[in-house]
């Protein structure tokens, strides 16, 4: 939820409205769904449009903001880079919530989000809106926080640091109005949603009230993110900008998974010995013309610091910056404003680090690892293609990740999905029909240990089955992937398999010991 460059801001106030104002019809149930709803004659509604200035809203704005300023919680569904930060800021500076002064950290306005960057961005936009705007986050020492946070009428804050503040009682809640939670299945992945409750709960005893106006954001829209919006908003309307992910695709049925659906995506195969030297080439190819910039994702800190060092050797005249999640605040700042004042055009980071990042021209995003979910994969692409821009998302699969590849591809909506070479759609195949026969290669539980589609064994590295078979040897089949131990068969029980049967799930499982002969762990 990041303000793209073209929502320029203009600090006007129209005539608030009362936040208690009953709407003309009941209210939606929690994950009743719309397109975008028709409030047009709603009080005030008219007035909200002077602030976005001469541009035009966003859907997810048209829909968003008549229903915040009747007085309705919302949940949205709208893809990254859609305008989601001024959809819920101005229905607040609208009707002169988080406007004035306050006295202490007793804010009006509470926006939770999961990382430090998109708080700050928050922060900025709600100042450019007019309002008395800080953040309270890790990174800064007890004495900025307070800098930051004192006499603020909206705070941005990550939940770790609210919840300490709450506990300490030097943040009081006793003032608060109108609360947003911004991109809620990542505060769900990252860990933070119990910390959301107790925050929410200790809103709603400081200020007396059982319910406070609530916005959410939220890609997707799982059982536990369903539980908050159940305990804590009142019936919220919620309004899908997002394209519905694929009918057959796993988990949360019929939920709305945002992304970059307008860019181009594209998946190239290669090895783990050539993968730095592709990336380097098409970072180079991306950067040819003036301005931009591409945004590089790895899997661990430690690859974002190697691979930093070397694309950086490999592509003079380029500050490649690496941006890792146990980065100091101070150098995390200083990273991105190397990136938005161009003087820095490759950025290199983590899922963790990467969530949030706000980049005016994000020309390619590469996968140089594949992420570990399909909803860490949506959240990499949204990085580009923002605001109607073209952009290019790729993926660099090499063979080890192959099978972890399917499983997160199949996650995606149809707009996400790279089109599929005659190989790689010969092996999904293979793995989709065997998971449907329930037939793993050489016990293919968590083991793996299944042969490859040529019919040679071999153990994969993430540890699963690839089709049915025998195990053993160390082989390479036709999908080029290379298989690394060459003791399989082993079963998670300790029983060997016998070939050609299997005794688990095909597909990417977390590995857990070796597989070995006699299912030794």
């Amino acid at each position: 939820m990041t303000r793209t460059k073209e929502q320029q801001i203009a600090p006007t106030r129209p005539a608030s409205t009362d936040r208690n104002a009953q709407p003309d019809r009941p209210p939606r149930r929690v994950g009743e769904r719309r397109e975008g709803a028709d409030h047009s004659e709603a009080p005030a509604v008219r007035d909200w449009r002077a602030m976005l200035g001469s541009r035009t809203p966003t859907p997810v704005q048209e829909g968003a903001i008549p229903a915040l300023l009747a007085g309705r919680d919302v949940i949205t569904t709208a893809r990254t880079g859609s305008g989601k930060t001024l959809a819920f800021l101005i229905p607040a500076a609208a009707r002169g919530i988080g406007m004035r002064p306050v006295r202490g950290m007793r804010p009006e306005v509470l926006v939770v989000t999961p990382t430090r960057e998109l708080a700050v961005q928050i922060r900025d936009v709600a100042r450019e809106l007019g309002m008395p705007a800080g953040r309270i986050t890790g990174g800064i020492t007890p004495g900025q926080t307070r800098t930051e946070a004192t006499g603020k009428g909206l705070i941005a804050g990550t939940p770790g640091r609210l919840k300490d503040l709450i506990t300490r009682q030097e943040l009081s809640l006793a003032g608060l109005k109108y609360v947003v939670l911004d991109e809620a299945d990542e505060l769900l992945s990252l860990g933070f949603l119990r910390d959301v409750g107790d925050i929410l709960r200790a809103a709603q005893t400081q200020t007396g009230q059982a319910h406070l106006q609530l916005a959410m954001a939220s890609a997707t829209f799982p059982a536990e993110i369903r539980s908050v919006a159940e305990r804590f908003m009142d019936r919220p309307e919620r309004i899908d900008i997002a394209p519905a992910r694929h009918a057959d695709a796993a988990g949360h049925e019929g939920d709305v998974m945002g992304g970059a659906t307008g860019a181009t995506h594209l998946l190239l195969n290669t090895t783990r010995d050539e993968v730095l030297d592709v990336a380097a080439t098409h970072a180079r190819d991306a950067l040819q013309a003036p301005g931009g910039c591409v945004v590089i994702f790895c899997r661990t800190k430690a690859l974002v610091k190697r691979r930093a060092e070397r694309l950086a050797a490999m592509l003079p005249g380029e500050i490649v910056s690496p941006l890792q999640g146990n980065m100091d605040q101070k150098k995390r700042e200083h990273t991105m404003g190397l990136l938005r004042e161009g003087k820095s055009r490759i950025l290199i980071a983590t899922d963790i680090a990467g969530r949030g990042i706000d980049l005016p021209e994000v020309r390619m995003v590469i996968h140089m690892d594949v992420s570990s979910t399909s909803e860490d994969h949506v959240h990499r692409s949204g990085r580009t293609a923002r605001a109607g821009r073209p952009g290019v998302n790729l993926v660099l699969l090499i063979p080890e990740q192959r099978g972890l590849w399917q499983t997160v591809r199949r996650g995606l909506p149809e707009a996400l999905h790279p089109p599929l070479s005659r190989e790689e759609s010969q092996i999904d195949r293979a793995i989709q029909e065997k998971q449907g026969q329930g037939s793993g290669g050489g016990g293919g539980q968590r083991q793996g240990g299944g042969r490859s589609p040529q019919g040679q064994g071999g153990h994969s590295p993430r540890g699963q089955g690839s089709a049915s078979g025998q195990g053993g040897g160390h082989t390479r089949g036709a999908s080029g992937q290379g298989s690394r131990s060459g003791d399989a068969g082993g079963t998670r029980s300790g029983a060997s398999s016998p070939a050609g049967t299997g005794a688990g799930r095909v597909g990417p499982q977390p590995a857990r010991g070796r597989g070995g002969r006699g299912g030794r762990r």
